[in-house]
């Protein structure tokens, strides 16, 4: 194993524990191998970028030794998904001490957001869509960008109320529940007389907090009592796991971060730096210098139609004209069966990120007239779209791109992904300057780079 990925797995795990509360370790002999100079070959850093590398800082930095760390936990479920992930409706509070947790709780955030009194305006579809007018918690995680969003719904915890001041703000999405459970097997509940399974926990999590609860007779301020308990119970059996399971969730915590699955932001700049250099701040590039693509959604039916979304995208780019121009089409799959509590057409707020200059023409398929605006140094195009249940439904974008991207002998587009969404199958068609045709085909699970070499 070399002394790069050595750290990933380290700082991977050391964020796994800190989310489920539980306790720090380290191994000795894995530290004791790891060098400057071996991860500067490794990793191209130099000496000073190296520093901020640095283990014995990193961990017991934000392990809080020496002095208590306080995170706020951001739990969205992406069976709704959102820009950031998937709707806010629950938060926790974890304090980290010496390696341990000293206090951890969890919070509904529809009620904290009851507690609200100071109005802010809510970004234009959230107010055509939702027909809210006042922007709160819950959906404040509206950027595809992990720390504006977790600096925005930060604002709302301290206007709402909240005293805290925090440290980090770490995102964790939903199907990180059922990828654990693979792991560690099911959780049963003695308190409510239920097991939770792997390949159903998130369904039944669920069922419980927007129906089972009446059943139960549980007062609707409590309905989320299940889901507390079931995180407690979780990480109570995660940190009494085997050295050789440990291994496996070293894997499974990389394999999640990776994925977007857990983002993390912390306010040392430090500390920040490196979890960008591991591409773990869920950070939209603004720097990229090629084509550039983004495909945000956000699911505004209040249902958890997400679950039941399969995606697949064509893009194709000709330089032929003096700007390159791309046709994009997006097949949505609803694999949903009936209308119910959980279900439904799935209605979404669609956003595709361009490279900032690019030129909007056309758009099929969408709902109303296209929305444009420019952000996170990007040219953005939005617009509401509707898939119903057990039907295919292409939307299709053409755009040009700035002139620069076809002026190059190579062309190199960066696709970045949307967290919160498990993989999508991508086919890049590409039409040069002298007609030839290169075809590029990828399942996307991460940010992706793709680099073709021109023939003059």
């Amino acid at each position: 194993m070399n002394e790069s990925k050595t750290i990933k797995i380290l700082i991977g795990l050391c964020l796994i524990l800190l989310i489920a509360g539980g306790f720090m370790f380290f191994q000795k002999g894995w530290i004791a191998e790891i060098s400057l100079s071996s991860l500067s070959s490794n990793l191209g850093l130099d000496k000073d970028k190296l520093e901020q590398l640095s283990l014995l800082e990193i961990i017991p930095e934000v392990a809080g030794f020496g002095k208590e760390k306080t995170y706020l936990l951001l739990f969205q479920n992406n069976l709704e998904i959102r820009p950031s992930g998937g709707y806010l409706g629950t938060f926790g509070i974890l304090k980290v001490k010496n390696g341990q947790s000293s206090f951890f709780e969890i919070h509904d955030t529809n009620i904290f957001d009851g507690f609200g009194k100071i109005k802010t305006e809510p970004p234009q579809p959230i107010k055509d869509y939702l027909k809210i007018d006042n922007w709160q918690m819950r959906d404040g995680n509206w950027s595809p960008d992990w720390p504006s969003s977790a600096k925005q719904v930060e604002y709302f915890y301290h206007i709402q109320g909240g005293q805290e001041k925090f440290d980090g703000i770490i995102g964790i999405n939903a199907t990180v529940l059922p990828n654990l459970l693979k792991l560690i097997g099911p959780i049963y509940l003695e308190e409510f007389k239920k097991e939770f399974k792997a390949e159903d926990v998130l369904y039944e999590l669920e069922y419980e907090v927007e129906k089972g609860y009446v059943d139960r007779g549980i007062n609707p301020g409590e309905r989320k009592k299940i889901f507390k308990a079931l995180i407690k119970e979780t990480l109570k059996k995660v940190v009494k796991n085997s050295f050789s399971e440990q291994v496996k969730l070293k894997n499974f915590a990389i394999n999640e971060l990776n994925k977007k699955n857990i983002m993390v932001f912390f306010k040392d700049a430090d500390l920040q730096g490196s979890m960008v250099k591991f591409d773990w701040a869920g950070l939209i590039n603004q720097s990229e210098q090629g084509d550039y693509l983004m495909i945000v959604e956000a699911n505004l039916a209040s249902k958890k139609s997400s679950a039941f979304i399969k995606r697949e995208v064509e893009y194709y780019v000709d330089l032929t004209g003096i700007r390159p121009l791309v046709n994009l089409k997006i097949k949505f799959i609803h694999q949903g069966k009936n209308k119910d509590w959980f279900n439904d057409d799935y209605r979404s707020y669609l956003r595709i990120y361009t490279p900032k200059g690019s030129w909007f023409l056309e758009a099929k398929g969408v709902e109303r007239e296209t929305e444009f605006l420019d952000e996170l140094n990007k040219t953005v195009f939005g617009n509401l779209i509707i898939v119903p249940i057990g039907q295919e439904k292409i939307i299709e974008f053409t755009y040009l791109l700035p002139e620069r991207i076809g002026q190059k002998n190579d062309y190199r587009i960066l696709v970045q992904k949307q967290s919160g969404i498990d993989s999508i199958p991508f086919k890049l068609i590409l039409k040069d300057i002298n007609q030839k045709e290169y075809i590029k085909e990828n399942i996307i699970e991460k940010d992706y780079l793709e680099e073709i070499f021109l023939v003059k």
